[in-house]
């Protein structure tokens, strides 16, 4: 099986990802706008219901907010050509502007919040679609619907006494717990630097960006 010579890379990588993720989400929650950006499912449950309201401004903001997450990941696409997880492909400029966005996020945030949150949500959508498939499987690093589903699934396979292959099981697992962790750690910075923590998430994808860039080029 494919996932069990799954390469711990991949898993690292998968954790540090949900964890940036779960820190913006956390971040972009408890701020002034108490908005996620991290995913939209949420975002287009309160465009409908901002339309029931007649509530135009927060139609625009909330459409704003989806379209930004959406070009996000159409700049990913156009990057990489390729959704599936293969070393040698150019993440290193997607993981660039996701520590890039996240910054201008930052630097936008006590003048401009809401401004400041579109780019925030285009990181988010930049880093969502980077990876999308490795080897069969569908991955996933800003939010969590699918896999806690696949870890429900797999659970009900095992028992029923079916085979489950473990590294793809113990990837969901990496995924929830870093952006689990990744909310822990951006509470606990908020609480003493403020809006100074989204810096956190700036840092660790730049570090990730620096780290792959290095990878890229030894292999090469």
């Amino acid at each position: 099986m494919f996932f069990q010579q799954l390469p711990n890379w991949i898993q690292l990588g998968a954790f540090l990802l949900a964890m940036n993720a779960g820190m913006i989400n956390v971040m972009g929650l408890i701020t002034v706008l108490h908005q996620s950006i991290s995913h939209m499912t949420g975002n287009v449950s309160m465009f409908a219901i901002a339309l029931s309201h007649l509530d135009y401004g927060m139609m625009l903001y909330l459409f704003l907010v989806t379209l930004c997450f959406m070009l996000g990941s159409f700049y990913s696409g156009f990057i990489l050509g390729n959704s599936n997880l293969e070393l040698g492909r150019s993440y290193g400029v997607p993981l660039t502007f996701v520590s890039l966005f996240i910054l201008l996020c930052w630097v936008f945030l006590p003048y401009f919040p809401r401004y400041a949150l579109l780019w925030g949500s285009a990181a988010m959508g930049m880093q969502n679609a980077m990876v999308s498939h490795y080897r069969g499987a569908i991955i996933r690093t800003t939010h969590l619907s699918g896999v806690i589903t696949d870890i429900g699934l797999a659970l009900g396979y095992i028992a029923r006494g079916l085979k489950v292959e473990p590294r793809r099981l113990l990837l969901h697992f990496l995924i929830l717990f870093g952006f689990f962790f990744g909310g822990i750690i951006a509470t606990v910075f908020y609480h003493f630097f403020g809006i100074n923590a989204f810096l956190i998430p700036a840092i660790l994808t730049a570090l990730l960006s620096i780290t792959y860039w290095y990878l890229y080029l030894k292999r090469s």
